[in-house]
């Protein structure tokens, strides 16, 4: 009886074991630990910083500050930088990993990072350029309406390297 009770106890604790394993491992799936990497088929601004339309990764700039700061860069790397970001919920898990942009006319922002299968995203700031944009759209259309073609929000799958 004694053999079969700590049998029974060892299978339960190896049980909880490979269960913890599996639950850390989906967890960080769904951060930014694994960088993301999107063809972006346009030019686009993240901190009022230009960039081209080509190949990059998102993820984190650095371990220590988890998905609070995220780094964009260059396929290449000779472009790159870190923006703060602030948490962004969703009430349905995403799909797949996706950049979003606003775009302004021909100008696109870089605005959410989506990991895969997460509730939680992460949101760049407004930079000055984008705020600027803006309030030149709306002192172009004092007294009409705001065209659907000239704010959009605009997504790029992204996928994991």
């Amino acid at each position: 009886m004694n053999k079969e009770l700590i049998k029974g106890l060892a299978k339960l604790g190896l049980l909880v074991v490979m269960i913890m394993i599996a639950a850390g491992t989906s967890a960080k799936a769904q951060s930014l630990e694994y960088k993301l990497t999107a063809n972006i088929p346009f030019d686009f601004s993240v901190a009022d910083k230009k960039f081209q339309a080509g190949e990059y990764s998102v993820g984190r700039a650095s371990v220590s500050n988890g998905d609070m700061v995220v780094q964009v860069r260059s396929a290449d790397g000779h472009e790159n930088i870190n923006r703060i970001t602030v948490p962004v919920i969703s009430r349905t898990l995403t799909k797949g990993a996706s950049l979003v942009f606003h775009r302004y006319g021909d100008e696109y922002f870089l605005f959410q990072v989506w990991p895969s299968g997460s509730t939680t995203g992460r949101a760049l700031p407004k930079s000055r350029g984008e705020r600027d944009v803006e309030q030149k759209i709306r002192d172009n259309t004092v007294g009409r309406a705001i065209k659907a073609s000239e704010t959009e929000i605009v997504t790029v799958v992204a996928d994991l390297p």
